[in-house]
C-alpha cells in the first residue's frame, strides 16, 4: 500500500488549526508525515502546530516563509517538500472523516490513476452543515484527457485532492500557466495537478462526504448555493467576452505548456501531451469563434463564427470538449441577433 504525505499551507491559522491537526491524527490509515508550509503567519498557528508535532503518530515539519509568498506558492512549496507516494493537499480550517485517506488510497492500487478527489459537507465555523459539494461531483472513474480541466466543471477544491508524487515532475512549468479568474496569476495549486492528472492519468471521485469544508471569515474561497446560482443567471445573461478572452488565453497557455512538456516525456505520456496540446488548440479556437459572435459589428461574421462552431461539433457537451448547451442557447438569444450591441 502508498504512504501518503499531507502537505499542509498555513497562515494566521490559529482558530482552526488544532482541531484540523487533530482529524489527521484520527485517521484510521495515517499519514506518514505531515508537511506544514507556514507563510509568515503573525499569530500562534506555528506555536500551535509545534506543540501537536511533539506528540503526534507520524512525522511533522514546519517550514516556515520570513516573506509570504501567497497561497499557490505556498502549497507547492508545501508538496515540494513531501517525501510519499501520494500527497494529499489539507487546508488549515476544516476537519477529515477518520476514513477520508483510508477511502482516498484505494483507487491509486490502480497505476492508471494520477489524482482522487472526493465529496464534503460545508459547514459554518461552528461546523452547523450548509449543503455539501455534490456539484462537483465526477464519474467514479475518467480516462486520461476525458476531462477538460480549463472549464468549471468538473472542478476538485485542493483540501479534497490526493495525487502521486509523480505529478509534480511538472512544478517547473506551472508558473507558465494562467489562472482563468486572474490572467496575471498562475494557475492555483489545486488545479495545477488537477490540470496534469487529467492529461496524463486517471481521475477517480469518491461520492461520500470525507471532510467537512468550514466556511469563516478568513476562506480564500467561499462557498454559497444562493451564490453558485446567481453567479450561474448572471453569467447566461452577460456579455461573456472577457470570460471568453480569459478562457481562449488558458485554453493556448495550456496547449504551450503541453508541448513543452512533450519533449521531457517518453511513449504513452508523451503521446498523452501532443494529443491534450491539440485538444486545447481546438478548444481556444473554439472560444475565439464565439468571441467574435460577441464583437462583430457585421452580421455575416457572426454567422460565419456561429457556422464555424457548429461545423466542428463545438456546442457538444462541456464534457466531451465543447462548449455546452448553455453556450449554444446564450449565442442563439444573445450573440447571433445583437452580441456587439451588449
Amino acid at each position: 500500500m502508498s504512504s501518503i504525505s499531507v502537505a499542509m499551507a498555513t497562515y494566521n491559522g490559529e482558530r482552526f488549526i488544532r482541531e484540523q491537526l487533530d482529524s489527521l491524527a484520527a485517521q484510521e490509515y495515517l499519514p506518514s508525515e505531515v508537511i506544514i508550509a507556514d507563510d509568515a503567519s503573525s499569530d500562534k498557528t506555528v506555536a500551535i502546530a509545534e506543540q501537536f508535532a511533539k506528540a503526534a503518530p507520524f512525522a511533522v515539519h514546519i517550514q516556515r516563509h520570513e516573506n509570504r509568498v501567497g497561497y499557490r506558492a505556498n502549497f507547492m512549496r508545501a508538496a515540494s517538500l513531501c517525501t510519499s507516494d501520494v500527497i494529499a493537499f489539507c487546508d488549515q480550517g476544516d476537519i477529515w472523516s477518520p476514513r477520508k485517506l483510508a477511502l482516498c488510497i484505494e483507487p491509486f492500487r490502480d497505476p492508471a490513476v494520477l489524482l482522487v478527489y472526493h465529496n464534503a459537507d460545508v459547514v459554518t465555523e461552528t461546523g452547523e452543515r450548509l449543503g455539501s459539494l455534490d456539484y462537483f461531483a465526477s464519474a467514479p472513474i475518467t480516462q486520461p484527457l476525458s476531462l477538460c480541466s480549463v472549464q468549471n466543471m468538473p472542478f476538485a477544491l485542493g483540501f479534497t485532492e490526493v495525487f502521486r508524487h509523480g505529478i509534480l515532475k511538472f512544478s517547473y512549468l506551472c508558473e507558465l500557466s494562467l489562472d482563468f479568474r486572474n490572467l496575471n496569476a498562475p494557475m492555483p495549486h489545486d488545479r495545477w495537478v488537477f490540470f496534469i492528472a487529467s492529461v496524463f492519468g486517471s481521475i477517480a471521485c469518491i461520492d461520500q462526504h470525507l471532510a467537512s469544508y468550514r466556511q469563516h471569515s478568513s476562506n480564500l474561497c467561499g462557498w454559497s448555493q444562493l451564490n453558485f446560482l446567481s453567479e450561474y443567471l448572471l453569467r447566461l445573461l452577460d456579455n461573456p467576452t472577457n470570460e471568453l478572452y480569459a478562457l481562449q488565453r488558458v485554453s493556448e497557455t495550456c496547449a504551450e505548456i503541453l508541448e513543452k512538456a512533450r519533449d521531457n516525456l517518453t511513449d504513452a505520456w508523451q503521446q498523452r501531451a501532443t494529443m491534450g496540446a491539440a485538444r486545447f488548440r481546438l478548444l481556444a479556437g473554439l472560444y475565439a469563434a464565439r468571441k467574435r459572435l460577441y464583437t462583430s459589428s457585421m452580421l455575416a461574421e457572426r454567422l460565419k463564427a456561429f457556422h464555424l462552431i457548429v461545423s466542428t461539433r463545438g456546442y457538444r457537451p462541456k464534457r466531451s470538449w465543447g462548449l455546452g448547451r448553455k453556450a449554444l442557447v446564450q449565442d442563439l438569444c444573445l450573440g447571433l441577433p445583437a452580441g456587439h450591441l451588449l
